[in-house]
């Protein structure tokens, strides 16, 4: 019998427990959230990783069709970086993304996740997949960001062409070479 290509994700629940000196229980929560959004180690009296969530499994994707997908994910970055571009002067507006998250690239394209034929949460995993790809062929660079939103924690990968990014950086060194007057 001929073996077939899978991906497997394996999705467990992961318990840390923060020994924690404050004032009241609500500082000690806020104290050990900070913490864990720092992902700080010192303080942890004990991590215990025992529920599994989930098992996902699907066929490891033909390469034809990752190729198709880098062509269409590569053609929305570019189009969505030149209307950013061209609707708003200002660069540095907090409110314009300048990169996008796979996340994103799979809720635009309604790439969704198939459980035993029911469509589910976005898939990120191929989203990932492609937009990895495109990094390492040097089509799209990739950046690690903080995640801004409360109750987040660590970083988030974000994506751009490299235009883009060399655009938003030569827009810095003027206001970096004043800096050093």
């Amino acid at each position: 019998m001929e073996q077939k290509h899978f991906e497997v994700e394996i999705t467990f629940q992961q318990s840390l427990r923060y020994a924690v000196d404050a004032a009241d229980r609500k500082a000690a929560e806020r104290m050990a959230l900070e913490r864990w959004q720092d992902g700080e180690k010192e303080g942890i009296v004990e991590s215990e990783c025992c529920k599994l969530v989930s098992v996902h499994t699907q066929a490891a994707p033909r390469d034809e069709g990752v190729t198709r997908d880098c062509e269409k994910v590569l053609r929305y970055l570019r189009d969505r970086e030149l209307v950013i571009e061209q609707l708003d002067p200002d660069a540095f507006n907090p409110t314009i993304h300048d990169a996008v998250s796979a996340e994103a690239i799979a809720l635009h394209f309604g790439w969704r996740r198939r459980d035993n034929g029911a469509v589910g949460e976005p898939d990120v995993p191929r989203a990932a997949r492609v937009l990895d790809r495109l990094c390492r062929e040097r089509r799209v660079v990739c950046f690690d960001r903080p995640r801004v939103r409360a109750g987040e924690r660590g970083d988030i990968r974000l994506y751009c062409t490299p235009e883009h990014l060399e655009r938003l950086s030569a827009l810095l060194e003027p206001e970096a070479a004043g800096a050093g007057v």
